[in-house]
């Protein structure tokens, strides 16, 4: 596969992960993330979660005590190295819950790793953005 072709698969999958972040489904946020116990996640503010069966809990937790959320990604930068491939940017995050609306940012990584000729992910690390550094 050529590295263009590489990278508009890879862009698909995170916006994949972003697409069933906003409609709050479990089953399509199972999908993007790579089937073996490596998986990792570091949501803002909270401690690194090891393995695909906490990340994916996790998950349905944040979904549970969410009513919506939506992203503005902005800043991204792709980087493909042979079988792994990172994203990295700033979200901009709206979410409502209790009927409260909260808007922030966060700085996030995303490491992709190449499964079966398809994308998956092996880390979300986010982690809140209070100001750029310049």
């Amino acid at each position: 596969m050529n590295e263009y072709s590489a990278t508009k698969q890879l862009a698909r999958a995170n916006r994949a992960f972003y697409e069933a972040f906003e409609a709050l489904d479990l089953d399509a946020m199972a999908a993007v993330w790579a089937t073996d116990a490596v998986v990792r996640c570091v949501h803002p503010g909270a401690s690194m979660l090891h393995g695909r069966e906490r990340v994916l809990a996790s998950w349905r937790d944040i979904f549970q005590a969410t009513d919506a959320i939506r992203f503005e990604l902005v800043d991204l930068e792709m980087e493909l190295h042979g079988e792994l491939a990172c994203v990295h940017l700033v979200e901009r995050i709206t979410t409502t819950a209790e009927g409260a609306e909260q808007v922030g940012e966060a700085v996030a990584t995303n490491l992709f790793a190449r499964q079966d000729g398809a994308w998956r992910l092996l880390l979300h690390h986010a982690s809140p953005l209070a100001r750029r550094l310049e």
